[in-house]
């Protein structure tokens, strides 16, 4: 998919949160959280439910404004953009998605490339080749014609990702892109973020499964209770005892014999584990 350059070009671009906090009423949802994400970068922010990995995600976007703290893009506070011109920019994913009216498939991707439309502009044929290539991207073309009423959640949690890829923006955040997929669209679409990344968009995901973060992220970020605790290579952020302590379970870390992943077990209550070295 071709990508209109945004603010500056001819460098890498930065989305950058400095001192975030956010509160509803007197609970402090964010507190101090200070994060950068750049250019072909692949991000998982993981956590507890409760740790404030969506609102994370939904300041980063600029939907929710911060009670303190600035978010800003190539060093330009978003605070100072229409929403608009800041969804140019920044694509996001959210959790609870709703299509509730009885669009096309197509339509309802079509949807995404509404803020690099004017108000009468219909699509260029451009912008249908955008459409189009984020749906054979994730495997959406065939339900081009279909109701998106009508459509199992797997296929609509895709259809959704089809419409964020749509809005061509450099950078991509989304909340639990895998939810209510199975294995084989699991796969697609973290094979998929993996490419995007690799071609240059910044990419960040909250991911609830710690197991499928860990293999494929090239870097975390860890929440609870609204501070950042960890960030880095992943299988520092998530150690055992940094497992156990946050996710009040236990676990393993292990190496793929094949490929050398790290390879995520959790244990029930007095299993052991022997046959295996762990990676710690």
């Amino acid at each position: 998919m071709s990508r209109p350059m945004p603010f500056a070009q001819g460098k890498p671009h930065t989305l950058r949160l400095e001192g975030i906090s956010y509160q509803i009423g007197e609970r402090e949802i964010l507190k101090a959280v200070s994060l950068a994400v750049a250019s072909g970068e692949l991000v998982a922010i993981v956590g507890p439910n409760g740790a404030g990995k969506s609102t994370l995600l939904n300041v980063m976007a600029g939907l929710l404004p911060a009670a303190k703290g600035v978010v800003t893009l190539d060093g330009q506070s978003i605070a100072q953009f229409p929403r608009k011109a800041i969804a140019r920019h920044i694509a996001l994913l959210p959790q609870q998605a709703r299509v509730d009216f009885g669009f096309l498939v197509h339509d309802v991707v079509r949807m995404g490339r509404h803020p690099h439309l004017g108000r009468f502009r219909p699509p260029s044929p451009v912008d249908e080749a955008i459409v189009r290539g984020a749906m054979e991207a994730t495997e959406t073309l065939p339900l081009a014609q279909r109701i998106i009423t009508e459509v199992s959640g797997g296929e609509r949690q895709l259809i959704l990702l089809a419409q964020t890829l749509a809005q061509d923006g450099r950078f991509l955040l989304l909340d639990e892109p895998t939810a209510n997929l199975d294995i084989a669209h699991q796969c697609l679409v973290i094979g998929l973020l993996q490419r995007l990344a690799s071609e240059g968009l910044g990419v960040v995901a909250v991911m609830h499964d710690l197991g499928l973060a860990i293999r494929s992220f090239r870097r975390l970020v860890l929440l609870h209770e609204g501070t950042l605790v960890g960030e880095g290579e992943p299988t520092a952020v998530l150690s055992v005892e940094t497992i156990r302590r946050i996710f009040g379970v236990q676990a393993r870390l292990y190496r793929d014999q094949t490929d050398g992943a790290p390879l995520l077990r959790f244990l029930a209550n007095g299993e052991k584990v022997t046959s295996d070295t762990p990676i710690r």
